[in-house]
């Protein structure tokens, strides 16, 4: 009987070591895969910051090298998904990619076909490449040419948002310059390995809105610390809910507009001809920047629509005396004249018409005009966040589930009770 329970013993300590095994590989196998300094041998890069892709260049900095850290041509970023990733995956990047589209004034088109927004590309060879990786991570800006993003298993929608948000030309909210004013930084708590993680950005950096503490771009309060207390911690806020993931805030949405900021403006002209009417509308783009998705709104008095020269627009009278047109998009500093045929003479002072798009203008005063140079009356462009955000509690690049080797460890302290309680 005694050897019956030293058998017993054994198999209960070998079987608890395999447990403790399991548990020290699943603690620490995710956070590798999120580690600052990341290099891989297939691709020769790697990862600075916890998520920012960099060359294998130990001086190459993606976020200190300004003229690197480019706009996306009009606003449009072409993506392909590689095949290789999981359904989870390629799902968790299509609710990113939606969320982007939906609250912001740029807009990501698939390659792979299917796409909506299919109309907006041009000739480029400038593309995101979602594929498997050791973590989640991306360049910052457009590269020129592919430029990877990777994803690992463990990457949700929101890790997902973050990065599309580098490649898009946003930094990390906790590295800029001023960030000593609105956060404190907790060297003791923070791994002496990863403390590089928190360098405040060299000079040439930009900070493209206030300080925003709800940035999707931000660091969680607990990033990268030694001992389970905070690393951040906030100044001026006392929740100390930092490091959201669940979509782009409104600074978020600021910054974009002010690196893909459009000027769209609009000319009316009516010329009347054997009792009809025929309005001429320029809209123009200023900027170098293009428009997506551009509504133009023409006050016609009582007059109908007979005709109109497409010219990309799509517009309908369904509404009396009010033309709506529609295009997809305007390049950078390009125009188009929309000509509409109405079936009666109206007189200028009736006719009034009004430009606004899905990309933010920086210049409202400009975007409508009437015929007879009534004063101009600024119309509204302005990007809405949305209140329907993907639920993700994830911080920083990615966060691995945590019940398993919890589980495994409650598991492990009951067979440990269980076997010295017996001997």
């Amino acid at each position: 009987m005694p050897q019956l329970c030293a058998r017993t013993c054994a198999v209960q300590r070998r079987f608890q070591k395999l447990l403790l095994t399991c548990i020290i590989f699943l603690c620490i196998v995710p956070s590798l895969a999120q580690s600052d300094g990341l290099e891989t041998v297939q691709t020769g890069l790697r990862v600075i910051e916890g998520d920012i892709l960099a060359a294998h260049n130990p001086f190459s900095r993606a976020i200190a090298v300004p003229a690197m850290n480019l706009p996306w041509a009009n606003g449009v970023v072409p993506y392909h998904i590689d095949s290789s990733l999981s359904a989870m995956s390629v799902q968790a990047i299509r609710n990113a990619v939606l969320r982007w589209n939906e609250v912001s004034g740029i807009t990501l088109v698939s390659l792979d076909g299917g796409d909506d927004n299919i109309s907006l590309l041009t000739a480029t060879d400038d593309t995101l490449i979602f594929q498997r990786g050791p973590g989640c991570a991306s360049w910052v800006g457009r590269r020129g040419g592919a430029q990877e993003v990777w994803v690992a298993p463990n990457c949700t929608a929101g890790s997902i948002m973050h990065e599309i948000g580098h490649a898009l030309g946003l930094e990390h909210e906790h590295t800029r310059p001023d960030r000593d004013q609105f956060i404190t930084i907790n060297w003791d708590n923070i791994d002496p390995a990863k403390q590089h993680n928190f360098n405040v950005a060299p000079a040439g950096s930009r900070s493209l809105s206030e300080y925003d503490y709800d940035s999707i771009m931000h660091y969680g309060p607990n990033n990268f610390s030694i001992n389970q207390q905070a690393t951040i911690t906030p100044r001026f806020v006392s929740t100390g809910v930092i490091g959201q993931r669940r979509s782009p805030s409104q600074g978020d949405l600021l910054a974009i507009a002010r690196l893909y900021a459009t000027d769209l403006s609009v000319l009316t002209q009516v010329y009347p001809f054997n009792q009809t009417s025929e309005v001429a509308i320029h809209v123009t783009n200023d900027r170098a920047q293009g428009a997506h998705k551009i509504s133009l709104s023409v006050s016609i008095g009582e007059g109908r629509l007979r005709d109109y020269n497409e010219d990309e627009w799509v517009c309908e009278n369904s509404v009396p005396s009010k033309v709506e047109c529609t295009m997809e998009q305007l390049t950078g500093g390009a125009s188009s004249l929309l000509l509409l045929d109405l079936d009666r003479i109206v007189a200028s002072d009736l006719v009034w018409a009004e430009v606004s798009s899905k990309t933010p203008d920086d210049n409202l005063q400009n975007n409508a005009n009437s015929a007879d140079d009534e004063p101009v009356r600024a119309a509204a462009s302005a990007v809405v966040l949305q209140d329907d955000p993907v639920s993700d509690l994830g911080f920083g690049g990615g966060l691995a589930p945590v019940w398993l080797p919890l589980f495994l460890l409650w598991l492990y302290r009951q067979t440990r009770f269980r076997t010295y309680g017996r001997v």
